[in-house]
């Protein structure tokens, strides 16, 4: 029985008398000086085969992990068209080889020239966050070099919406008190010192009202917390639609003591702003469900303010604030002091 070996021998020389049957005469000579060496050359060919095979088996495993990625993948060349793309981003786009990646993701040519997106081929990587029709992505953007000078740059585009809302929430909840909805005094206190900043290099008018609930203890005692809580969310709803929304910055201070920032207001603003509000929370009826009743309550209002001519600190703002308050609450009460 001949040998395995043997067999690739008679392989080989058969496959290289057919090839030279098709050859000129003059090749004949050639290939019978080479044919000493045609084992190894069948070697050769098995290492080779056997590399191809593992390559190939590489190149349909690597095509099966970017076809399950959730994350979208862009490969362009430097006038940002598309030489491949993944399928969730085909899933998403289309086909769309050939075309500018820009125009298909945003129609927005000009998007790469932001954000450092230029530089991707002088060799940098670029990582940005940008929406895209609705939905928040984290984007990777980063150079490769294909064969031996071809330069390209990757592209992966992950899905974020979802954690950035939930981030958003976060962060929300962070500087807002729960039950009234207005921001808390740890975030009031950190904004209140950047616009004093601001107002004294831009050299304007800032305001500062300090609204205090007249006799809210006595109320809660008698009516009971769960009613107290309804007071001070029926106040902040109020304080709400007298204020400048994205401007004034209003906040719960601390039990029922409630702030705002008035920007770029003058003191004689500030006490029509504080008018209102009084005079709309003293004519507002609570309804006590449990008694039967409606009462009325009042609330007292302190005002100070940072002008070109004063010179308070943040810490002098707020005390001056806040004694104004405490007058007005002194004087019985309803009423407005500055």
């Amino acid at each position: 029985m001949k040998s395995v070996e043997e067999n690739k021998k008679k392989y080989v020389k058969s496959n290289m008398s057919q090839i030279t049957k098709k050859l000129p005469p003059v090749w004949d000579s050639l290939f019978q000086a080479f044919e000493p060496i045609t084992p190894g050359l069948s070697r050769s060919y098995d290492k080779l085969l056997q590399l191809f095979t593992m390559l190939n088996k590489q190149k349909d495993l690597f095509n099966t992990i970017l076809s399950n990625m959730k994350d979208m993948i862009f490969i362009m060349d430097k006038e940002n068209k598309i030489m491949y793309m993944n399928k969730a981003a085909s899933d998403e786009y289309g086909a769309s080889l050939g075309k500018n990646c820009y125009r298909v993701i945003c129609n927005q040519e000009m998007l790469c020239q932001q954000n450092g997106m230029e530089n991707v081929f002088k060799g940098q990587t670029v990582q940005l966050e940008r929406t895209i029709k609705g939905k928040v992505y984290d984007s990777l953007v980063a150079p490769f070099v294909y064969g031996d000078k071809d330069l390209y740059k990757m592209e992966v585009l992950r899905d974020i919406t979802g954690r950035k809302q939930l981030q958003n929430e976060l962060e929300k909840l962070s500087i807002t008190d729960k039950l009234t909805g207005m921001y808390n005094r740890r975030y009031f206190d950190d904004v209140l010192e950047k616009e004093v900043v601001r107002t004294r290099r831009l050299r304007h008018d800032l305001s500062l009202l300090f609204i205090d609930i007249d006799k809210f203890k006595h109320f809660n005692d008698v009516y009971g917390h769960a009613m107290g809580d309804k007071v001070l969310q029926c106040l902040a709803n109020l304080i709400q639609t007298h204020i400048r929304k994205g401007i004034d910055v209003p906040c719960r201070y601390g039990g029922e003591e409630f702030t705002i920032m008035l920007p770029e207001t003058s003191n004689g603003r500030a006490l029509i702003v504080a008018n209102r509000i009084l005079k709309g929370f003293r004519n507002m009826k609570l309804r006590i469900p449990r008694k039967n009743e409606s009462v009325k309550k009042t609330i007292s209002i302190g005002i100070a303010g940072i002008n070109q001519q004063s010179n308070l600190s943040i810490k002098s703002l707020l005390v001056h604030a806040d004694k104004a308050m405490y007058k007005a609450k002194k004087l019985g009460g309803n009423r407005i002091c500055g």
